[in-house]
């Protein structure tokens, strides 16, 4: 469980790193409960878009998945439990979508562990 977290805080970190410019906020830790990210709205009084990273699609328990029950809160995994690959090209915010992906991952790991280092 505990390499599970690690891999997720450093998931969120990359994910945080590529979405801040272009208007996201990461809810850091517990900041905003069950949400990661946060998008303010387009126009004036538009929606917030509300969304959970999940580093698999099997990594959640129901009581985690309840929480999301009568809110606007997207969810979103990064890798699959039964099938090779990832779902990068199935992230929700369109604009977001095409900076992010696995190589763009493990590079930003790799700099990230390499520069605790030092």
């Amino acid at each position: 469980m505990g390499a599970e977290n690690m891999v997720g805080d450093l998931l969120e970190r990359y994910i945080a790193s590529v979405a801040e410019p272009l208007g996201w906020i990461w809810c850091s830790g517990s900041i905003v409960k069950a949400v990661d990210f946060i998008k303010p709205p387009a126009l004036p009084g538009g929606p917030w878009t509300v969304l959970q990273i999940k580093n698999r699609d099997n990594s959640e328990n129901s009581s985690s998945s309840a929480i999301r029950i009568g809110t606007l809160i997207e969810k979103w995994h990064r890798t699959f439990s039964k099938k090779a690959g990832s779902n990068w090209n199935a992230f929700p915010d369109a604009e977001l979508r095409p900076h992010l992906c696995e190589e763009g991952f493990r590079t930003f790991v790799k700099n990230y562990l390499r520069a605790l280092k030092t």
